[in-house]
């Protein structure tokens, strides 16, 4: 005989209707009930489970640090395209020394063309190597007779401030991405709660039917009624998730008069993406303008017929 209904949707929750179950069943079952009954040996697996539970969907899963990286990312490739301008003006330099500097140093900068375009990596091992010859006696007077020599200082410290910002991040990306997950602990936590629930199943036997208390039984019954309450509070509302319905006690999205139906006209990200000149519009002609072709095929519009139900009004046409 069992008094503690079982959970029949657990798999059909969200991570925070999975959550907020065992936040209200943890806020029911009391330390005093707990101590009472001596149930500390089911119940702190369930206590331990819940706590990682907490720690799990609390998780923060984006870093502030990542609007760091993308501006000092930003900065650097700004840097990388005020030095490759320089050479570029140099190449129409009036000077032929000037010339011949920019179309040695352009050799350099077309070997790393697209680096801001790469990944993060990529980007800057490529732009270290494109500060490091033109830092090295080969270039160092190019780069100088093209007024470069301050950007290209100015662009290793973009790059390495760059560095700074990415590497702040890694130690923390870390953390997260080895930290425990509701995926691993959902389960943890469904079985921590059943084999506390069989233990109060078993200790209401006891006190109602083995070694008859009336006042336990009472007690014990009254715990039980609880967490059936937030049990069923649970099953109600996921019982009809599976066919796509809104489950009873969730409202359902109503339209908006003269509007658009809930989930009209939206795309990925919740934009509404409007057609463009050379998309046909929906319902309008064809590309040529002209008319379409009736349905019938035969090229002619349908006119009534005298003496033939047309309408499929039960009665005959009079032309």
């Amino acid at each position: 005989m069992r008094i503690l209904n079982p959970l029949q949707y657990l798999g059909r929750a969200q991570n925070g209707e999975h959550w907020s179950l065992y936040d209200r069943l943890y806020s029911v079952i009391t330390s005093d009930f707990v101590e009472k009954y001596k149930l500390l040996t089911f119940y702190q697996p369930f206590s331990d489970a819940y706590a990682r539970e907490c720690k799990a969907y609390s998780a923060i899963t984006k870093s502030p640090k990542t609007k760091n990286i993308a501006e000092s990312d930003k900065a650097r490739d700004k840097g990388f395209r005020q030095v490759d301008l320089g050479v570029e003006m140099g190449l129409n330099d009036v000077d032929p020394d000037v010339v011949a500097s920019a179309e040695r140093c352009r050799i350099v900068m077309d070997a790393h063309r697209g680096a801001s375009s790469k990944s993060y990596d990529n980007n800057t091992a490529e732009v270290d190597d494109v500060v490091e010859l033109f830092m090295s006696d080969a270039y160092a007077e190019d780069i100088a007779k093209l007024g470069l020599t301050e950007k290209v200082a100015s662009l290793k410290a973009l790059n390495d401030a760059f560095k700074e910002a990415y590497m702040a991040r890694i130690p923390e990306e870390y953390a997260r991405d080895t930290a425990e997950n509701m995926k691993a602990v959902r389960p943890v936590m469904d079985q921590a709660y059943e084999d506390l629930a069989d233990a109060i199943n078993a200790i209401y036997l006891i006190a109602a039917y083995i070694e008859p208390n009336a006042e336990n039984a009472a007690e014990i019954k009254a715990m039980a009624d609880l967490i059936n309450a937030v049990v069923h509070r649970f099953d109600k509302t996921l019982s009809n998730r599976r066919d796509g319905k809104p489950a009873e006690g969730e409202e359902q999205p109503q339209p908006t008069p003269g509007g658009e139906q809930p989930g009209e006209g939206e795309q990925t990200g919740g934009e509404t993406q409007e057609p463009t000149e050379d998309e046909e519009q929906p319902g309008g002609e064809g590309e040529t303008g002209e008319e379409q072709t009736p349905p019938d095929g035969s090229g002619e519009e349908n006119t009534p017929q005298p003496g033939v139900d047309n309408d499929g009004d039960g009665s005959p046409e009079v032309v």
